[in-house]
């Protein structure tokens, strides 16, 4: 079993605790490496979008899993500097996850 990585991260004008497993942060850090995001910019734009009964890291996680997922099957990508990407169709299924 991997132990949770706690880390302070920024958001917005303030910082917050996000506790996340090592390899869900190293996903994170290829998702903005590849699409050429801050960390920040990313974790701002899912805080965004998701749905309020949902917490900030169950989103995170969970954009992570369903970019992947569309990565393995071929399927579009959202792209993180797209602010539209964002609303359709990837935060519309995490909307619907509470």
């Amino acid at each position: 079993m991997s132990l949770l990585a706690n880390r302070v991260v920024p958001l917005y004008r303030t910082k917050t605790s996000m506790r996340l497993a090592p390899a869900e942060w190293e996903a994170i850090d290829n998702i903005c490496k590849k699409e050429q995001i801050p960390r920040k910019t990313l974790f701002e734009l899912i805080d965004l979008n998701h749905d309020e009964k949902m917490s900030l890291t169950a989103a995170i996680r969970l954009f992570a899993i369903i970019y992947y997922k569309n990565s393995v099957l071929g399927l579009p990508k959202p792209n993180p500097k797209d602010k539209e990407a964002f609303i359709n169709p990837v935060f519309e299924a995490i909307k619907g996850i509470i």
